[in-house]
């Protein structure tokens, strides 16, 4: 999972640490300018590198970011892409790839096409409980609690990116795994392992997809997953430490 934050660098103090934990503390690949465009690189291929392989946008307002004239052109080639993105999904029923996650940081006039999209707020007072918020964001995850007698994952401490404690249940391990992985590794694991996709809900967030997979996995080969983690290690093998 990648995100892009987009923002003036006028916030840049607050974005370096966003974009910090969202990579040590949740494994999720943060884009930031300063990281990934260095002495004589061309700004706006860089720039168009990263959005074009993110899978969120992460927009960071504050007075100075609204009338920032590069978070406008990212803005903009972002929600092209969006746009696209969300027509050609409608046509393949299926759920769009691309989405853009307004986090408002110092109060300031919501533009008017951010109307519609729900932010989320995080700032030095209440950092913590936004950050969870953005994070559930980003992985589709609503944080409702379960009905009575219905059963949930249970709850891992996250880890540095790329990083995964090989001796927690196959179960768990599994679940970390793929919900790391970007649209297209996720799909390629499921290929991989011949799980007909016709089995898998549409239209739902990949972290809901993963716990259908492992319950496919789990009435395929047992308890151990071997064959689906062999699978997400082919795929992304990276991801094996």
């Amino acid at each position: 999972m990648k995100a892009f934050i987009s923002h003036s660098s006028v916030d840049k103090p607050f974005v370096e640490r966003l974009a910090t934990d969202l990579r040590t503390r949740e494994g999720i690949d943060a884009w930031l300018d300063k990281w990934e465009i260095l002495p004589g690189d061309k700004i706006p291929e860089k720039l168009e590198e990263g959005l074009s392989s993110a899978d969120i946008f992460i927009l960071v307002l504050s007075p100075e970011s609204v009338n920032s004239q590069w978070v406008s052109y990212e803005k903009d080639a972002w929600l092209t892409a969006q746009v696209n993105e969300e027509v050609a999904a409608k046509k393949e029923s299926r759920t769009p790839n691309r989405r853009l996650i307004p986090v408002l940081y110092k109060d300031c006039e919501k533009p008017f096409f951010l109307q519609s999209f729900l932010h989320v707020s995080i700032n030095d007072q209440n950092y913590e409980d936004g950050f969870q918020q953005l994070v559930r964001g980003i992985r589709g995850e609503s944080g409702k609690p379960p009905l009575k007698g219905e059963t949930t994952a249970t709850p891992v401490s996250p880890l540095p990116e790329g990083q995964f404690d090989s001796g927690v249940a196959p179960r768990i391990l599994a679940f970390n795994l793929l919900k790391s992985l970007l649209t297209s590794q996720f799909d390629e694991v499921i290929f991989r392992y011949d799980i007909d996709e016709s089995q898998l809900p549409t239209n739902v967030a990949q972290v809901q997809k993963a716990t259908d997979v492992i319950k496919f996995a789990r009435q395929k080969e047992g308890g151990s997953l071997s064959g689906l983690l062999d699978a997400i290690y082919q795929v992304a093998p990276h991801l094996r430490k």
